[in-house]
């Protein structure tokens, strides 16, 4: 079991988003804006990170009357997967995401809001245990500060959210959960949230699997070497929802889904570890959503699918 959950970890880790979408002038080194026809816009822009030593990308989605006027707006931070970046949000791979919000919001069916897109690399948006490269600090401090700077949005826990998707949905709910204090709401899609305690404990014989070895080699560079589990404890969804301070992850508005065709509740057991963590949160009297779509799948096409709901719940909590 373990084994097998252990090779579909890495299968989900080595596809690639690719598209032949009509914008993807990304590919080409593009970072040109793009200006959509209710009035939104995305931008592509960088920081100078002390957390991680060097720039760091971003995207951002400002709503259609963002250029009329000096409204302050709520913000969403919105994580990408494993082997996506800050633009492959705007990929009409399957389903076209920005003009989906720019659609809603322009027409009145969600209130306005800013979104940003970090690129997290393949850190699981994570301080690395020794100490090279602190992807949770860019989230949770640097990128605020800059969106803040930058950008007219609401300052303060009251108007800020996070979301995501696959790896990104474990950066977001693990990062809402250590930091309530910071975030009003947080959803999640298809969050990588593991069934066991530790990702890495498979029988002798598995070890010697190239899967493995990229597997062990990427959590080893995350969580330290050797694997430091009271550290990846500390990251772990179910554990910080069994251990987390009550008051504050009762203030905390969560939401989570998957869907049941998702290729990895089989073998890695996505749903199993969701459905783990909606007990746990269920167990301390944490309100939250937890919803399973029937026949679904895994990762941006599930976001498109749902979008709607997530953000209509953060818009709920958001001031």
């Amino acid at each position: 079991m373990r084994h097998s959950i252990l090779l579909s970890i890495l299968g989900l880790f080595l596809v690639p988003a690719i598209s032949s979408a009509q914008r993807d002038a990304w590919l080409r080194g593009s970072s040109e804006p793009i200006d959509l026809p209710g009035g939104s816009r995305v931008e592509f822009r960088t920081l100078e990170s002390d957390a991680i030593h060097g720039q760091a990308a971003f995207s951002v989605f400002t709503p259609p009357s963002y250029e009329n006027g000096d409204t302050r707006y709520p913000v969403v931070y919105f994580l990408h997967g494993l082997f996506n970046d800050h633009t492959s949000w705007t990929i009409d791979r399957h389903g076209d995401i920005p003009l989906l919000l720019d659609e809603r919001m322009s027409t009145g069916k969600l209130p306005e809001m800013l979104l940003v897109f970090p690129d997290g690399g393949k850190s699981f948006y994570t301080n690395y245990q020794d100490g090279s490269a602190n992807y949770e600090d860019l989230i949770v401090e640097e990128l605020p500060t800059q969106i803040e700077k930058t950008y007219r949005v609401k300052p303060g826990r009251a108007g800020r959210a996070i979301a995501g998707t696959s790896m990104g949905g474990y950066g977001a709910l693990k990062i809402a959960m250590r930091f309530p204090e910071r975030y009003r709401a947080v959803a999640a899609h298809s969050p990588i949230v593991f069934p066991i305690q530790n990702p890495l404990d498979v029988p002798p014989e598995a070890r010697s699997e190239r899967y493995y070895q990229y597997l062990s080699g990427l959590f080893l560079t995350v969580y330290g070497n050797p694997f430091d589990q009271k550290y990846f404890d500390a990251n772990n969804p179910i554990a910080l929802a069994e251990t987390a301070d009550l008051d504050e992850l009762k203030g905390l508005a969560i939401y989570f889904d998957y869907g049941t065709a998702d290729r990895y509740n089989r073998s890695v057991g996505l749903g199993q570890g969701l459905k783990k963590l909606d007990l746990a949160l269920a167990a301390r009297g944490v309100d939250h959503t937890f919803a399973e779509h029937e026949g679904e799948p895994h990762g941006w096409e599930l976001v498109y699918a749902h979008i709607d709901e997530s953000m209509d719940f953060l818009a709920d909590h958001l001031q």
